[in-house]
């Protein structure tokens, strides 16, 4: 049976009555103890009874799990490089309630951990242990209050607070990176046209959603210390990549300045699509070194990929085995006469066998294609007995650009003995022959002329952190820019800011 007792306890501090409960049994005819739980002092009985009943109610309280490694340690981050009071100082709001920077870096660390929609905010970071760092923000923390702060920063501001973060990067934390990697993307949006918008134009998107209007932006980061951005551009979705590129030289041109570095130690990776001789000849003028690659098109190109391949040279060997050789000259092109810069021509063995397959499921898509036209439609309708319209259906539909239509040739002509025509095809070996010699080849154009011939391919291939870093921010999962609920050009370049940031 259980019952509640009282028990007398002497300490070295004096004589004391304690409330008890116990359970006593019987056993051999005699009454014992089976258990005794101590409640209280006698004389504290009413003090500690919110507790008591908290330890003998039916429905104990439930467990509350909060977020907290990876959010303190990139709270952590946040206080180390002064972010809070960087936005601060870089935005002009009065001294009331919580400030920019606040926000900002809640923000930041949401977009890092999770992809929360604004309207969310509040509900995440109620589970999160950073209410202990901010303690009233929570009721604070509504869509309406964020877009407000949103608004306090614009294009000049977000550059001001890259600027000072990279600086305090570099001068207090030790990163040394004197090469950098450049590169533009775009985001598809659903903005329609929208009289406070201009940045969301069309253009050709790089996730194939051509009936989209999308949202331009390009990254700067390094080359070492795990590619850290050091500058972005939004920009509209309409400007080509050589015009962009063009206009923001100077933008870097600054910011590597205010990091304190010498531009002729700078090196300056980016790809082919940026090129023009104006972008070139603002590099020269600057003395900024450059690691790029050339159009296999152009004309300078022809001559370099018609060199044999007995005539490169082995630059490594991958772990599968494959090799990468290079062939190494120079030219005049863009600078003109008296700079000699680097050209090299790339052999990838890897990316040859991959571009040989792609072409080989691509001709064998189309034969599926010219078979199925034959026994389908084929002298079915009036426009499918007449030669023209089969040749500009093939030529639209099926054969759709001139690798094809060099590789696979197609003759029409009438069956023997009736009025019903005939469709053959057979594969040009010369034709693909000539195709694949250009394959898994690239061309490197480099100012870095001292450089060997390995470290600048090396250089040019770490082109692909920066579109490692366009991977993370066009996934549905953390640091994402998808999905972006935001209109007005304001809020675009902030809520991009707010990616890079994270």
């Amino acid at each position: 049976m259980v019952f509640v007792f009282e028990k007398n306890v002497r300490t070295k501090y004096g004589k004391y009555t304690y409330i008890c409960l116990g359970h006593n049994a019987y056993e051999n005819g005699k009454s014992k103890r089976v258990w005794e739980v101590t409640i209280a002092r006698k004389d504290k009985i009413n003090e500690k009874l919110p507790e008591i009943k908290r330890r003998f109610s039916k429905d104990p309280p439930k467990p509350q799990q909060f977020e907290f490694g990876l959010v303190y340690g990139l709270f952590s981050i946040s206080k180390e490089i002064d972010l809070i009071e960087i936005i601060n100082r870089c935005t002009s709001k009065r001294k009331q309630g919580f400030s920019v920077g606040e926000y900002i870096t809640l923000l930041s660390i949401n977009r890092a951990v999770a992809l929360n929609s604004k309207s969310q905010v509040q509900k995440w970071f109620d589970k999160t242990a950073l209410s202990r760092q901010f303690p009233d923000i929570s009721e604070s923390l509504t869509t309406q209050n964020i877009l407000n702060q949103m608004e306090y920063l614009d294009e000049e501001i977000i550059r001001c607070i890259e600027e000072k973060i990279c600086k305090k990067l570099f001068s207090e934390f030790g990163l040394k990176s004197d090469c950098f990697l450049f590169d533009p993307t775009n985001f598809f949006t659903y903005i329609r046209e929208y009289k406070k918008n201009t940045i969301a134009q069309r253009g050709r998107n790089k996730r194939k959603r051509n009936d989209l209007r999308q949202v331009s932006m390009s990254l700067l980061v390094t080359r070492d210390e795990c590619n850290v951005p050091v500058m972005h551009e939004t920009y509209e979705g309409n400007v080509p990549d050589a015009s962009h590129f063009k206009q923001v030289l100077i933008l870097m041109e600054r910011r590597f300045k205010a990091i304190g570095l010498e531009l002729p130690e700078i090196t300056l990776v980016f790809d082919k699509g940026n090129n023009s001789k104006d972008a070139y000849k603002f590099l020269d003028s600057k003395n900024i070194h450059f690691v790029s690659s050339i159009r296999p098109s152009m004309n300078i190109s022809k001559p370099l990929l018609d060199v044999p391949l007995s005539e490169y040279e082995e630059l490594w060997t991958k772990k599968n085995g494959r090799k990468v050789f290079g062939y190494r000259t120079t030219t005049t092109v863009y600078l003109g006469k008296g700079k000699q810069n680097t050209l090299i021509a790339t052999f990838d063995e890897d990316t040859f066998a991959l571009q040989e397959y792609n072409l080989d499921e691509s001709i064998a898509k189309t034969i599926l294609k010219l078979d199925e036209f034959i026994k389908v439609q084929l002298n079915t309708k009036p426009q499918w007995k007449d030669p023209k319209s089969i040749v500009t259906k093939i030529e639209r539909d099926i054969l759709k650009n001139k690798k094809l239509r060099a590789i696979i040739v197609v003759s029409i002509g009438k069956k023997t003995n009736s009025s019903e025509l005939e469709l053959t095809w057979k594969i040009d070996d010369t034709a693909r022959e000539e195709y694949l010699k250009d394959l898994g080849k690239s061309i490197i154009f480099s100012s870095r002329n001292k450089w060997s011939t390995l470290e600048i391919v090396k250089t040019y291939r770490a082109q692909i952190d920066v579109e490692r870093q366009f991977k993370d921010l066009n996934k549905r999962d953390r640091i994402s820019v998808m999905p972006m609920y935001v209109w007005t050009d304001q809020m675009i370049r902030v809520h991009l800011f707010i990616s890079v940031l994270a």
